[in-house]
């Protein structure tokens, strides 16, 4: 069968990010027998039907209002992609309508509103989709495939560090990015775009304590003065695993020129070590490679690999990374990572999609930090 898919919030820019992350890859050929672009929706009349217009949706599936689109026939799965503010309100009526549904990260913009759109999709039997895409991310899957393998046995601990200054500044359409009443902030997105797949591989946290500060006072825009800095851009949570691992993270918005923009994660276990590492630390929509760490062979003798991976080094020589081969598709060269959950949704049973209720935990996890860092004490 294929979908008929209705976004909101997709408009006539085919440089926005609903066309480059959502229409782009549906109308790839490996997605295009799958699912089918039906209609769009919009904040009003005019900049709907230019919107369907820009994209080759016929006029009459332009609308103005969710509910017209959700109870549009033609429309079996209805995106948001929208604010994250706007996802409570601009979700409900698909879910009413009983009508599969795909929202961005954050699902709500607090743990009230997610909770609630995650029990209503359950009443009403639809199948749902968060946006916390890096779980498909090519790298983050090999990751999980080789740790769930065993080679490197039991993971003992993990480091996780990122820094941008490019969030330095921000376009006039983000200021809700510094607004303490919207739920998006370096920790909601960033953060937890970040900690997801980590999570989803080596367990959620047991236990975690949290801090956070501003590095930077002041935040910038394109055409007015600099304002304060009202959100922390900079988060650091150490915590232990379910698996008993120990994990230490932090992500932060650095003072301009000081160091790369950068990620890496590493993972160490009693028989071997992984390294992820990338160039900026949005890795839900990030080209990233992966490290393994190989001792040196004696005497010729062979590791789990056969010796096929790495080339053979001098007796008494320590641990050397080695880079891994990472199988990538069509898709997987899109920009956003955004493709490859609609692939995954549409390979049912697919590992890998995220749905409101585990949606529902990474909110949980938010909150807990936030919690942690406001009153000084171990969730």
């Amino acid at each position: 069968m294929v979908i008929g898919v209705g976004i909101i919030g997709l408009s006539a820019d085919h440089m926005a990010w609903a066309t480059l992350a959502h229409v782009n890859p549906l109308k790839a050929p490996d997605l295009s027998n799958h699912y089918t672009l039906t209609a769009v929706g919009t904040s009003s009349p005019e900049s709907a039907q230019a919107a369907a217009k820009s994209h080759g949706i016929p006029v009459e599936k332009a609308y103005s209002k969710p509910e017209d689109l959700a109870n549009d026939p033609d429309v079996d799965m209805v995106v948001v992609s929208v604010k994250v503010h706007m996802h409570y309100g601009l979700t409900m009526p698909a879910l009413k309508a009983k009508k599969d549904v795909f929202v961005e990260w954050p699902l709500g913009n607090d743990l009230a509103e997610a909770e609630e759109l995650a029990a209503l999709a359950k009443k009403q039997g639809v199948k749902t989709i968060v946006g916390l895409q890096a779980r498909l991310n090519p790298a983050m899957v090999k990751v999980k495939e080789i740790v769930d393998s065993g080679a490197l046995g039991r993971i003992v601990s993990t480091t996780i560090f990122g820094a941008d200054s490019s969030m330095l500044s921000l376009p006039e359409k983000a200021r809700y990015f510094n607004d303490p009443k919207c739920g998006a902030s370096l920790l909601s997105i960033a953060c937890a775009h970040t900690l997801d797949p980590i999570l989803h591989t080596l367990g959620e946290f047991s236990s975690l304590s949290a801090t956070t500060s501003i590095l930077n006072p002041t935040i910038t825009y394109p055409s007015s003065p600099p304002e304060p800095r009202l959100k922390p851009d900079n988060i650091l949570i150490h915590g232990t695993l379910t698996s008993g691992t120990s994990l230490n993270f932090q992500y932060q918005i650095p003072p301009a020129n000081t160091i790369p923009a950068q990620y890496s994660w590493t993972l160490i276990g009693e028989k071997g070590a992984l390294k992820v590492e990338g160039t900026g630390f949005q890795v839900q929509m990030m080209d990233l490679r992966v490290f393994q760490s190989r001792s040196p062979r004696v005497n010729g003798e062979k590791d789990e690999t056969g010796g096929s991976i790495y080339d053979q080094k001098e007796e008494g020589s320590g641990p050397q990374w080695v880079g891994v081969e990472i199988e990538k598709s069509n898709i997987n060269k899109m920009f956003g990572g955004i493709g490859e959950v609609y692939e995954a949704f549409a390979e049912k049973g697919r590992e890998g999609v995220v749905g409101f209720e585990e949606a529902v935990t990474r909110h949980r996890m938010v909150e807990a930090i936030e919690r942690s860092a406001r009153d000084g004490r171990r969730e």
